[in-house]
This record gives structure tokens, sequence and C-alpha cells, in this order.
């Protein structure tokens, strides 16, 4: 707990409440919130005080504790600071910071990470997660302002000052007339047969999603009953993460049976990622979705629908995805004459993409990451729950009325643009030194491995951008931005098949991704290409990350 101090990550703080300058607690809240204080001070001057800052919070233990000790770090310098008065989702305070033309925001939250965690997510002033300089500058300002000021702790006087507001109403309201412009008007979608079945997995979600399906005129959802209050115990789940599939699931599943619904919409606990199934009608077995698999989708849908809206597709219109992410975005932009971009992981790096190709003159219909973000439009410029679920729920009603569902739409998907078979998952890894080992013995000062199953199959080139390293390149530079602070190597293969391993930002995890693509219209061969895969996969598991001999935990349901 006193082993080094927790400094700025993934756009922000993670870790589990406790004691202790690398714990997340009230001192080093009020800590952060003052270096971060002070550096927005530094860049926005007197501006800070009158544009403000945004506050959020989720419904962790000490969430909304934490947002009050941080709003009152700003009040207390004459910083105007609008605080949500009640748990919300993430996405929100991207919003509001676009709205209400703010200097910046913080959401108070640890997403889906263990009942034991919290965390704090910044935003800058465009409404994006901050990276390099914004996060080495404030972990800076913190170390400079490590003393909390006089009567910091009193939040008594917080709600007593006429620079504090409450934006959840009038935020509520603009947000949803924004997800509206998102839809497809001709779409008459309270003449449907589908029941929706909604978990927000003991998070914030519930009401947010009743009042944008009614804003949007959808059917009523049915809510898993058990799961759509927030409880910072998350009681019914052992990680509250729908990305985890079956066992996150299993109470959804029960309601949806239980009322006749085929689509199934689950949110994590701060409703910024999104997870859908769907039961065909007559079948008992559910399909849960793939990050992938609901990217191309959506990014599908995204294209459709602005076609039907607008009857052509502008010559500046862009689609992202994450270089972990499936090409299927790719592809399907590269045949709809779309511009595709691939940034580096996470919405922080696609979400101030984005904001740079609209400054161009683009228009960035959708962006996604394999770990279920999806950002429909750039209302919010970062991962959307709620906007990407409505959107879901909009596609399957079109394809109700269309004769068809979301399986076959995605079958028909990869005929007309490729079939792209993927695979991802993780080991738990708690010790950073077995970490560090098994990526130093990858790198071997440059000596990579150069095939999997003796010799089999060849690596054709590896991009490391945690040195700088890329084969393929005539300068051995690579194109995306290099980041030292974590780990992350990229194979790609003679035949096609890429694979990426990394660290996650947030969570003790080594992680691998893994596709090959194949041709339109050869669906036969996608059996084949899973086998394939899984062949491969199963070799670059065994050879380069030697779980057995570096104690890995492998990712059970």
């Amino acid at each position: 707990m006193f082993d080094g101090r927790l400094s700025f990550g993934t756009a922000g703080l993670r870790a589990a409440m406790a004691p202790g300058f690398n714990r997340m607690n009230e001192l080093v809240v009020i800590q952060s919130a003052q270096g971060l204080l002070y550096y927005m001070l530094s860049v926005f001057g007197e501006q800070l005080k009158t544009s403000g800052i945004i506050f959020g919070f989720d419904g962790r233990y000490n969430s909304k504790r934490f947002a009050e000790l941080s709003a009152y770090v700003f009040i207390k310098h004459s910083v105007k600071v609008y605080l949500l008065s009640e748990v919300c989702p993430t996405p929100f305070v991207a919003f509001g910071i676009k709205y209400y033309k703010c200097c910046g925001g913080v959401m108070v939250t640890a997403s889906h990470n263990p009942k034991e965690d919290n965390g704090y997510k910044v935003y800058w002033d465009n409404g994006v997660q901050v990276i390099s300089p914004h996060d080495i500058n404030i972990q800076t300002y913190i170390l400079e302002h490590l003393e909390p000021e006089e009567n910091v702790w009193n939040i008594e006087c917080l709600y007593d000052s006429n620079l504090l507001s409450d934006p959840i109403m009038e935020l509520q309201e603009h947000y949803y007339k924004r997800v509206n412009e998102l839809l497809f008007p001709d779409l008459n979608k309270e003449i449907s047969n589908i029941i929706f079945t909604y978990t927000p997995m003991h998070g914030v979600g519930y009401p947010y999603i009743e009042k944008a399906f009614k804003n949007s005129k959808f059917n009523p959802v049915v809510p898993v009953e058990q799961q759509k209050d927030p409880n910072p115990d998350f009681p019914t789940v052992r990680f509250p993460n729908p990305e985890e599939g079956k066992s996150a699931l299993k109470l959804a599943f029960e309601t949806a049976e239980q009322n006749n619904s085929t689509v199934i919409l689950a949110n994590d606990p701060d409703a910024d990622r999104l997870a859908i199934a769907e039961r065909s009608i007559g079948c008992k077995k559910w399909k849960i979705f793939t990050g992938n698999e609901l990217g191309a989708l959506l990014g599908w849908w995204m294209i459709q629908s602005y076609k039907l809206i607008n009857g052509h597709v502008h010559p500046k219109i862009a689609v992202l995805s994450s270089t972990v992410s499936s090409a299927i975005l790719k592809s399907i932009a590269k045949k709809e004459n779309i511009y595709f971009e691939e940034t580096l992981t996470g919405f922080k790096w696609m979400g101030n993409r984005a904001n740079k190709l609209i400054s161009e003159g683009f228009e960035v219909l959708f962006a996604f990451e394999e770990s279920i973000g999806y950002m429909c439009g750039t209302s919010v410029l970062d991962k959307d729950g709620i906007s990407a679920a409505i959107k879901v729920a909009e596609l399957a009603i079109y394809l109700e009325k269309e004769n068809s569902s979301l399986s076959s739409a995605l079958e028909t998907i990869y005929n007309v643009y490729g079939w792209h078979v993927s695979v991802n998952s993780y080991f738990i890894c708690n010790d950073s030194l077995i970490i560090k080992r098994v990526f130093d013995s990858l790198r071997q000062q440059r000596n990579y491995p150069n095939s999997i199953l003796n010799g089999r199959y060849l690596v054709k080139s590896i991009r490391d951008l945690t040195i700088g390293y890329d084969s393929s390149t005539s300068d051995h530079k690579p194109i995306l931005p290099v980041s030292k602070s974590s780990q992350m190597i990229t194979f790609n293969f003679e035949n096609g098949l890429i694979a990426t391993l990394r660290t996650s930002g947030t969570e003790p995890k080594i992680k691998y991704y893994a596709e090959i693509c194949g041709d339109p219209q050869k669906s036969n061969d996608a059996n084949k290409l899973k086998c394939l895969l899984n062949k491969m996969v199963e070799g670059i598991i065994a050879e380069f990350l030697k779980p057995e001999e570096n104690s890995l935990i492998c990712r059970s349901e």
C-alpha cells in the first residue's frame, strides 16, 4: 500500500480502496484533485474559473465522497463546478464537457473492475480522456501539491457555494435529444414483437436506459430485477463485466426466457460498454456476440442508416478502430469508400483522433474497440453504452421487419466483406516482474521468435510498440505511437494471421488477440479458418506465454 505512489495511467487512476499512497482513498483523491487544479490553472488561467469543470460518479463505495472532495478543491479556488447529484453513466461527463464548454471533467469510477476498486478518470476540454503530455504534467503537479490545503475536507461548505450547480436533468434532456439524431426516422419502433431484456450489472445504467428507450419511442426494456439497482457489492456476479460472457449474463438469460425475450442488452457498471446476446425464435441456445462481432454489426448499421437518412455517403466520412480490434471495419470501409483509421488501444486514442479528424472536416460516424466499447457519432468522444444500446435495438427492429436477425445480419456482413475470424482472451498475472519476464523473453534484444509449432507457421513481421520497433517499415519505426509504460507486441504471420500480446492498462492481465481473414462469399472456409486460428493460438500461448512455467491464471467463466 505504501510501495510507491499511484500515477496516471489509462486517463487517470485506478486501484483498490485502502490506506496508502498506492491505493484509492480520500488523501490520494485530494492530492490528485489539487494537482489537476493547479495544472489546469497553468493551462487555462482565469478561463478555468468561468468555464469550470464537471464531476460525475458511479455507484461504488466512496465514489460520491471522492467526487465531492474533488469538487470542493476546485470551489475553494473560485472555479465553477458542475457536480452531477446522482450516479451517472461515464459518457455523461464526456458529453457534459462539450455541452457546457468546460475545461475538463472527472468521472469517479472503476468501470467493471472488482468491487474493491475505484478510479479517477480525467477528461480534457475536448471531452476526451487525457493523453500525453497532460497525464505526465498532471502527475508532476500532483507531486508538487501533496499537502492538503486548509479545511479541504470540510465539504459541508460545498453545497453552500453559488459556484456549484447540478446539471443532471438538463444534461439528460440534451443527451437524449442527440441520441435521437442518430436514429432512422422512418422506423416505427413501437410496432415490434422484440422484447429487450436489460441488465446494468448492478451499475448505474437502468434509469438512463429506461429514459432513453422512452424518449426514442421504443417499447420498455425488461430489467433483470436482481441487478437493476446500483449495488457496490455486485452480489450476483463474480466479475461485474458483461464481457465475461455466460457467467456474467446468467440472470439475464433467466429473465429473458421468463419473458419470451430474444435480445439481451447488458451494460457494465458505469454504462460505457455494451454486450449483446440473441436467441433465435424456437431455439433455446443464446448467441453472445463478441466485441468484434458487435463492432461489425454496429459499424455496418451506422453506415447503412446514414445512407438511409441521407441517401448517399459523404466523401469525408470516417470510421476508426483500435489496432487489436477486428479488421472487419476496415474491410467494410474499403468497400463502401469510407476513410478508415487504426489507433492505439483505448478510446483516449480514438477519441482524440476523432476530434482531430473533425477539425479537418471529417464526419466521424463510428469507432470501436474489441472490449465491447462503441462510439456512435461524436456527441460523446468516448465509448458510450447507452447510445450503442439504442442503435442495436434500432437495428434489431429494422432486421425484424426484413425477416432477419442480428445473427443472420452478421453472417451476411461476413459474406459481403470477408470472413474475419478472431479469438481474444487473457491470463491473470499479479506479479509485474513475471509479466516483464514474459515480454523480455520474446524481445531478447530484437531477436524475436520467427515461427511457431516447429516452424510450420512463419512470422512475417513484428511490431513492438513498447520499444518502438517495426520490422515491416523501412526505418524499423512504427507508425503508431510508442508507449513505454505498457507492453505490446504484434506478430504478423505469413499466412495472414495477426496476433497481439499486451498488458491491460487497468487490470493485472496479459491479453492476447488473434485474427485471420478469408474471402467473401466462402462461408465454407469459415470453419477451416476457425480451426487454423485455434491451432495457431494454442501454439502462441504454449510457446510465447508459457502459462505453466510463468504461473499464469487462465480466464475462466
